[in-house]
């Protein structure tokens, strides 16, 4: 899997100068005067094309399981009918895999839709669709709650993010090594939606004066970055891993210049990968999605957004092995949340100095936080649900950098526990699937304070020093109280286009 992301960025960046040479291009470009909704409508929806792909993408995926000789890829008849039957669990798959890889997968049905021609609201039942037909025919093991969750509503976040990327990268009217940077690029980015574009043809049809059908007049800011992370064991200067860390970050559209908004008119996402140290590939994935919402203009110098936003956050990592250490340093996710929240902009006269700050208060549907201790199979993390409080501010001086601190308080409220006193050890393979608990019974809380530094080396290269403070409190029913706190630290290089 590392090698396979590894290789990944590798092509993304391979495709940077073609893209950035683009997108400098294109800057002149004039805006649509149509809204996204009335682009949308222009476009033939194709339902039953969505609704196949969708159910060809589960054929495929368990298709590749099962000759890599997965044991829950082994389906049959009988299979199928105790999972129909059968009531639903919280089942114990690794943290990556139930919070992260399954929103990603719903993604995928998500954009089969999307870029069928189906509008936002449209493409949800695809995501739902294709997880109930995953989670009841294609696999073993019995049907899981938290991976329809995850997978529908994390699923359609991740599935509008990335087709939006993509669009934004797409321009028709592109030829040679250009057109072919960028289908590579938002295909990667998408890739129902570049297998679309390949199956209609529109990957290589040429129209001048052209550029995506989709989204190219909400600007779109990517960003990579190269550099180095460390990660403390417990809180310890000089114990932990050192890995090297690529990041990728998309800012679409500016909430602060529109009035009316479609859902994703405006997000951020941030995702960061890990390469050695013995920590996991992906390392933290971090979005927020603006649903609906009103600007407000409190003078020529001041603006507010007030709207309904979608949030995503997962931080993993791994026990430090070069010290011999069992001890995971955190494993944070907020999966499924929505909340009300405020974006707040002031601007200087001069207009060399900015602030921005970012008020969110979310209802968590579906989260988790490390257990101290339940160990199951390959988990070891609580889920369950709660609430979560964002809040970030920014100073920007231009040509010089910016200046930045988050912080973020997650609660997790873990209601469906095991009996007390019962040895997990002990439980048969069978046992364990069929366990059904969320974790440990009680309440965690995770707090997070993060400073960031920024200097403007050029416009588009910058320098980037962040570190993160974890402190966890977990409050069980059947253990005593647990206090922990950690952090980790990285430096980079980040390059903006």
């Amino acid at each position: 899997m590392k090698r396979i992301i590894y290789i990944l960025l590798l092509v993304l960046t391979s495709c940077l100068p073609v893209f950035a040479q683009g997108i400098a291009e294109s800057r002149g470009v004039p805006a649509y005067s149509d809204s996204i909704q009335q682009t949308v409508e222009k476009l033939k929806k194709k339902p039953l094309v969505a609704a196949t792909e969708v159910v060809g993408l589960n054929l495929g995926v368990w298709g590749m399981d099962y000759l890599a000789g997965a044991e829950f890829a082994r389906i049959s008849l009988a299979s199928m009918k105790q999972n129909i039957t059968h009531k639903w669990v919280w089942d114990n798959d690794q943290l990556n895999t139930n919070l992260f890889a399954h929103p990603y997968h719903g993604g995928l049905y998500f954009a089969a839709a999307r870029s069928n021609g189906m509008n936002f609201w449209q493409s949800l039942p695809y995501s739902f669709c294709g997880s109930m037909m995953w989670e009841n025919l294609m696999e073993t093991e019995p049907p899981a709650i938290n991976d329809l969750m995850a997978t529908t509503l994390g699923g359609a976040m991740m599935g509008e993010m990335l087709f939006r990327l993509s669009s934004s990268v797409y321009d028709d009217s592109r030829t040679g090594a250009a057109r072919f940077g960028r289908e590579l690029l938002g295909g990667l980015l998408s890739p129902m939606q570049g297998f679309n574009r390949l199956l209609t043809g529109k990957a290589w049809r040429v129209k001048r004066n052209s550029r995506s059908e989709y989204f190219h007049y909400n600007p779109t800011v990517f960003e990579v970055s190269i550099g180095e992370r460390y990660v403390s064991e417990k809180g310890h200067a000089f114990q932990g891993a050192y890995t090297t860390d690529w990041g990728f970050q998309a800012k679409h559209g500016n909430p602060f210049e529109k009035e009316n908004y479609q859902p994703y008119d405006w997000f951020n996402i941030r995702m960061n990968f890990s390469f050695g140290g013995g920590q996991p590939t992906i390392s933290s994935v971090n979005a927020v999605g603006l649903l609906a919402g009103r600007n407000v203009e409190l003078s020529n110098k001041q603006q507010l957004v007030i709207g309904l936003y979608q949030h995503f956050n997962f931080f993993d990592s791994n026990p430090v092995l070069s010290t011999g250490s069992n001890v995971t340093p955190y494993q944070v996710a907020e999966t499924v949340s929505f909340g009300p929240g405020l974006l707040y902009k002031l601007d200087t006269e001069n207009e060399k100095l900015g602030f921005v700050g970012a008020t969110y208060a979310n209802v968590v549907l579906l989260g988790a936080s490390l257990s101290d201790h339940f160990k199951l199979m390959n988990r070891e993390y609580s889920m369950g649900q709660g609430f979560s409080i964002n809040l970030s501010a920014t100073l920007q001086y231009k040509g010089v950098g910016e200046f930045g601190i988050k912080l973020y308080n997650l609660n997790i409220y873990t209601w469906k526990g095991y009996p007390t006193g019962l040895d997990l050890t002990t439980l048969t393979h069978e046992q364990q699937l069929y366990l059904n608990a969320q974790g440990d019974k009680g309440r965690t809380s995770i707090f997070m304070i993060t400073p960031t530094f920024d200097f403007d080396l050029s416009p588009s290269l910058g320098l980037a020093f962040e570190q993160r403070s974890f402190i966890r409190t977990s409050n069980y029913v059947h253990f005593p109280f647990v206090s922990y706190a950690t952090f980790d630290a990285k430096v980079s290089l980040k390059y903006k286009f």
